[in-house]
């Protein structure tokens, strides 16, 4: 073997085991696609050199003669020699072969048939205010998203800022439960919403086994989340901890949730409307206010709400912004939400596998049951905000949840296909098999919260992300094991909350599992949205058969 050759493949070999090592060691999960585009450089440059220094830089002709003379032999062609060039017409998109080949693909890949592009989504209910209510068009911010200057609404209409249950209305304010509110200029609010706020927000409180303490401690979360809110109308993850992560379980990559602000402000937004607050009335609807603009001003053409978030993050921050976007457009009905929601929800929609029915960090990826939650709530929510188009989505959805299930009645979850079900990816597949429309009294329910039921929250190991989505799954699936889990959660989580009278009174410390990703903001309103857990939804089967109720919010 000529020196050379040996030079080549001693090269190659070294190149391999240092992108193996390099892979192993998390190398490529920080702006893993500058580094991936760095190396794919790299790697055709030196393919580039081996092959000149083989084949020469003499250019080779790439058709044969009219003989039929082999690619590259330039001796048998004579000097009338004709090469043939192939022209490709332009494809059209409305080829008739190209659109059967496509539906013929999407036919084996889906399980419900061909597969058709989704009907348009529907306007929000309820439709835009009358003229006279938004005669003063607000100015246009870069992003595209109203500009809130003295405002806290979104599409310039009046507010209506409500105090909490059993505080009395500031100066000059008007009282939720007064005429005004439910006057003729009212909307009603989604049921499973209803319960957010005013006598029924107390009567869900005790009906779900809520408390004074329960509340005083989400009603000091809320107030250090206000706090700490950026003047651009963002919680910055690195300001509050986040962004230092470590690997768990292979899960998620270390270090790629550095610039993930979308994604914790979506979950501080998602904290402050589960108490009932809006952009539109509430003690801190302002806040909400910009917290709305922040992300809508920074959503892609593309509908994506991640923001700057870094690739292994960005579906995330998708998700829980998006989720944000739409309970904000269903409890106010501001249409000014509906575009930008719009926008996300067909981005949600673009990046799960058409085959898996499951979503991971990019499109075509066939999916992880931790992206599945975020974006399976993204579509019962949008349902309730009033968009459509989104069945064939749930029913792919639910096929995911069967590939990724295992136990006797399929009641456990693992991480991906084929995996060891874990109690956090089982909380939060149960959850999902909920709002997806399962009923409570289905086997594969009764298992998972078995499995729930042997791993109540415990304060000397504290999991945010774990105990929010057995909070919500035991909830919703109600029966004694609620009450379990309810009796754990208040005795481990209320201790953790921080009341030093600092700078950090009313927040949760970031945990040992992920809380290093999200930081304080992430680990305070997870905390918020599990002490929430009595009001935030309407119950689906669970405790109290909390009854299905219609309040009205002002326009």
């Amino acid at each position: 073997m000529p020196m050379q050759w040996v030079v080549v493949a001693l090269v190659a070999l070294l190149g391999i085991v240092w992108v193996g090592a390099a892979a192993k060691g998390g190398w490529f999960e920080s702006q893993p696609l500058r580094k991936c585009a760095g190396l794919s450089i790299v790697v055709h440059l030196f393919l580039a050199t081996v092959l000149a220094s083989v084949g020469g830089l003499r250019p080779h002709r790439l058709f044969p003669g009219p003989a039929g003379d082999a690619v590259g032999d330039d001796s048998a062609l004579g000097d009338d020699a004709t090469l043939f060039v192939m022209e490709l017409a332009p494809a059209s998109p409305f080829d008739d072969g190209v659109r059967d080949g496509i539906a013929l693909r999407d036919t084996m890949l889906a399980d419900d048939g061909p597969a058709a592009d989704p009907p348009p989504l529907l306007a929000l209910d309820p439709p835009p205010p009358p003229a006279a209510a938004v005669d003063q068009q607000a100015p246009e911010a870069p992003g595209g998203s109203p500009l809130l200057d003295d405002a806290v609404s979104l599409s310039s209409s009046p507010t209506l800022e409500a105090q909490p249950p059993g505080l009395p209305a500031r100066s000059g304010q008007e009282s939720p439960s007064s005429p005004e509110a439910t006057a003729s200029d009212s909307v009603p609010v989604p049921d499973v919403y209803a319960s957010r706020t005013g006598p029924r927000q107390a009567a869900a409180l005790q009906a779900g086994g809520g408390s004074a303490d329960t509340e005083k401690a989400v009603q000091a979360a809320l107030a250090w989340l206000v706090r700490a809110q950026s003047e651009e109308g963002q919680w910055e993850v690195a300001r509050h901890g986040g962004g230092i992560g470590k690997r768990v379980d292979g899960e998620h990559p270390q270090g790629a949730s550095g610039r993930a602000d979308c994604g914790v402000s979506g979950l501080a937004l998602l904290a402050i409307l589960g108490s009932g607050t809006t952009h539109r009335e509430g003690p801190h609807s302002r806040t909400v206010a910009r917290g709305l603009t922040f992300l809508t001003a920074r959503q892609r053409a593309d509908g994506s709400l991640a923001g700057e978030a870094e690739f292994f993050a960005a579906l995330y921050c998708h998700g829980m912004a998006t989720l944000a976007l739409a309970e904000a457009a269903a409890l106010s009905g501001d249409p000014a939400l509906r575009a930008p929601l719009e926008r996300a929800v067909q981005y949600t929609l673009s990046a799960q596998h058409p085959a898996t029915g499951g979503w991971r960090y990019a499109a075509g990826d066939r999916g992880d049951t931790s992206q599945f939650g975020w974006q399976v709530m993204v579509l019962s929510s949008a349902k309730t905000a009033g968009l459509g188009g989104l069945e064939m989505a749930e029913r792919r959805a639910r096929g995911f949840l069967q590939s990724v299930s295992s136990g006797r009645s399929g009641g456990l979850a693992a991480y991906r296909t084929g995996e060891r079900p874990t109690v956090a990816m089982t909380a939060e597949a149960l959850a999902c098999r909920l709002f997806l429309g399962t009923p409570a009294s289905d086997p594969a329910v009764a298992e998972g919260v078995e499995l729930l039921s042997r791993a109540l929250p415990d304060s000397r190991a504290p999991n945010a992300y774990t105990w929010y989505y057995g909070t919500l799954a035991s909830f919703h699936a109600g029966g004694p094991a609620w009450e379990r889990w309810n009796n754990a959660l208040q005795a481990a989580l209320l201790p953790l909350q921080r009341h030093d009278g600092g700078p950090l009174d009313g927040s949760f410390d970031p945990d040992p599992v992920w809380g290093g990703h999200g930081g304080r903001v992430y680990a305070t309103a997870l905390a918020a949205l599990s002490l929430e857990v009595y009001y935030r939804h309407t119950p689906q089967g669970g405790p109290g058969g909390a009854a299905r109720v219609t309040v009205a919010r002002r326009r």
